[in-house]
């Protein structure tokens, strides 16, 4: 093996500095000789040392088996998905990276190569290092290593270091996708959202996702806009085709970086929107009303009087507002009454209302693609008391998702639409309701906007339908007059034809002086949902119409108008009432 050159220029060096000395002595030609014979040997065993060292180096690279660590991963690694949003942009992909390993065997000094490996690494404990190292161990320092760090790693000139290659899940669009996209642990695969559902089963190469970046981008910056507002603890949001089920959005608040899930807290990894159930309350008066309009004990104008408070058993059921002396059910649910909500629930009767909360899939688990869910809380016993709460939305808890299911049903005609977020994913539709009791649905929920507390959701030429909910949450385990609210508003869009469903909620907002001081619905997640309305629409591909357009969608060609300002007018006993 030939000598480098920064060996020839030492060994010149050394020659030359002997050269130059004065030998005392008249043989000077011998000695000359002499000193370049040996400096020829000296050259020599350099030469053959660094060759030595070169085959070694060699040997090692070709010779180290591959732990089944790295088999495992690079499986794992290939056989992994390509998820992109319906438009083809890229949601989770495979890109190819280096790992890091260090062959205890040989290594010179164990100590020396823990604490260095730690300096780069926070992560590495040097005592376990050394202690294997010491043992001849071979260690997989780290699966996925950055440019920087390798870098850094071979500037310490170690000897027994390797680089296995292997793929590193990356998802380009950030906090974006989160909770619905969820992300993958080494060695497991998929373990939360959509990762998880594309590694139980076994998808292969790209897959195509009901996802719309766009969509996602406006939810939630507007739910951000609220949650700042209103200074809510968090929030969350859902948006789905009202007729193929397909969720295009779903945000929950606060979010997390699925590249380094790590660095959140659990509570951030959580998506509220299935993980956990709550008392969404008055958004279930859509579904009470709905099911006495299809059992045929009422229609929109049956008159119902709510002048005295709903007596059941020890219980006395109030509303929060004064309203008129006797209502007709429309108007029920526009000024979303307990008192006539109640009467409807009763009339009703356990039976009944129980077999509809299960024909809106209120009473089990929701399956979709993701992996989380939740079975919806029950009362134990079905008797008037909890037939009238839950027809109001308290003493029964289920999950955002369940609840936007269930209100897409209410308002396309009637189909019971499982939700779906892979294309590939068949669209599951059950006949619940009537055609024209979703009909008489629409004109009953325009009515919110119109003429009661969802006026502040309007969006001019969209029509929206909806309904506010605002639900007290327990402390402790019981209700406090001042407690902490979840505020929502469910509704669609638009309203005469609804293409789709949107579920805005915040979780325990504050009034402001712009609302005085209320953080109800229709103050907080009802101006949230206009203004994400307002954006969303173009970009789906929806148009504002006009007027008469959307008539022939409500119930015999009416479409209540809009009464007052899309301003709430507020009453006395409605500022004593919070």
């Amino acid at each position: 093996m030939s000598i480098t050159g920064a060996e020839r220029f030492d060994v010149e060096v050394l020659y030359d500095e002997i050269a130059s000395r004065k030998d005392p002595e008249p043989q000077a030609t011998t000695t000359d000789d002499s000193i370049k014979r040996r400096l020829m040997l000296c050259a020599m065993g350099l030469a053959a040392a660094f060759g030595a060292l070169g085959i070694r180096s060699v040997d090692l690279a070709l010779d180290t088996p591959a732990p089944s660590y790295d088999v495992a991963q690079a499986a794992i690694a290939t056989k992994a998905s390509r998820l992109e949003d319906a438009d083809g942009r890229l949601l989770a992909i495979n890109v190819p990276a280096y790992g890091l390993a260090i062959n205890g065997r040989d290594v010179w000094d164990p100590e020396e190569a823990a604490l260095g490996l730690a300096a780069i690494f926070p992560s590495v404990d040097p005592d376990k290092l050394r202690v294997k190292l010491s043992a001849e161990q071979r260690v997989v320092v780290d699966r996925v290593i950055t440019d920087g760090q390798r870098e850094a790693v071979m500037a310490l000139g170690l000897p027994g270091l390797s680089f296995p290659p292997t793929e590193e899940r990356v998802y380009p669009q950030g906090r974006l996708f989160s909770h619905v996209v969820g992300y993958q642990i080494p060695g497991r695969g998929g373990v939360t959202g959509l990762e998880s559902a594309a590694t139980i089963r076994g998808l292969e190469g790209p897959q195509i996702t009901t996802l719309n970046v766009t969509a996602q981008t406006i939810l939630i910056s507007e739910l951000e806009r609220a949650m700042e507002r209103f200074s809510a603890k968090a929030a969350w949001g859902i948006l789905m085709d009202a007729n193929d089920g397909s969720v295009a959005a779903l945000a929950s608040l606060p979010d997390f970086d699925p590249n380094v899930p790590g660095q959140s807290p659990a509570s951030a990894r959580r998506n509220r929107l299935v993980s956990d159930n709550y008392e969404l309350g008055s958004a279930l008066k859509a579904l009470t009303v709905a099911a006495a309009l299809e059992a045929e004990v009422a229609t929109l104008e049956t008159q119902v009087d709510v002048r005295s408070p709903l007596v059941v058993g020890d219980w006395e059921i109030e509303d929060y507002s004064v309203k008129k002396a006797v209502m007709t059910v429309e108007e029920v649910l526009a000024t979303s009454s307990n008192i006539g909500t109640g009467q409807l629930a009763l009339a009703l009767g356990s039976d009944r209302f129980v077999d509809i909360l299960a024909r809106f899939g209120l009473t089990e688990r929701l399956e979709t693609a993701l992996p989380e869910g939740r079975t919806p809380l029950l009362p134990p016993r079905w008797g008037e008391a909890e037939v009238v709460t839950a027809s109001y939305g308290h003493g029964i808890a289920v999950s955002p998702l369940h609840l936007t299911s269930a209100f897409a049903a209410t308002v396309n005609g009637g189909a019971l639409i499982t939700p779906r977020f892979f294309e590939s994913d068949p669209v599951e539709r059950t006949m619940i309701l009537r055609p024209e009791t979703s009909a008489a649905m629409r004109r009953g929920l325009r009515s919110v906007i119109t003429q009661g507390t969802g006026g502040n959701a309007e969006a001019m030429g969209y029509y929206v339908i909806g309904k506010t909910a605002t639900a007290d949450k327990p402390v402790g385990g019981r209700y406090l007059d001042d407690g902490p609210l979840l505020s929502s508003f469910i509704g669609a869009f638009p309203g005469h034809d609804p293409r789709y469903v949107l579920l805005i909620s915040l979780d325990e907002p504050e009034g402001t002086a712009d609302t005085y001081g209320f953080a109800t619905a229709g103050w907080t997640a009802a101006p949230a949902f206009r203004r994400a309305v307002e954006r969303l629409a173009p970009v789906l591909g929806v148009m504002p119409v006009r007027q008469d357009e959307a008539a022939d969608g409500f119930l015999d060609g009416q479409l209540p108008a809009l009464e007052t300002p899309i301003t709430q007018v507020i009453t006395e006993a409605d500022r004593q009432a919070g």
